[in-house]
């Protein structure tokens, strides 16, 4: 699967970058809003996501004893 940043203006998809397909090629569209990411929403995320997984599973994953396992190889 390929995919293509566009904005929608007048009724029309427009490509923000060339995109390679034939005159009348078929396609189907799957849309995701394009939200400009700051580190602050993208901070928030991820706490939200690690909440959610200890949530689900009492804790969260750590992983220290396996990289300094790694670490003495």
């Amino acid at each position: 699967m390929s995919y293509i940043d566009a904005i929608f203006r007048h009724g029309v998809f427009q490509p923000l970058a060339p995109v390679h397909l034939p005159d009348n090629q078929r396609v189907r569209l799957n849309f995701e809003s394009a939200v400009e990411e700051t580190p602050r929403s993208w901070l928030q995320h991820v706490r939200r996501l690690h909440a959610a997984l200890v949530a689900r599973t009492g804790t969260f994953p750590d992983s220290t004893g396996e990289i300094a396992a790694d670490r003495l190889r």
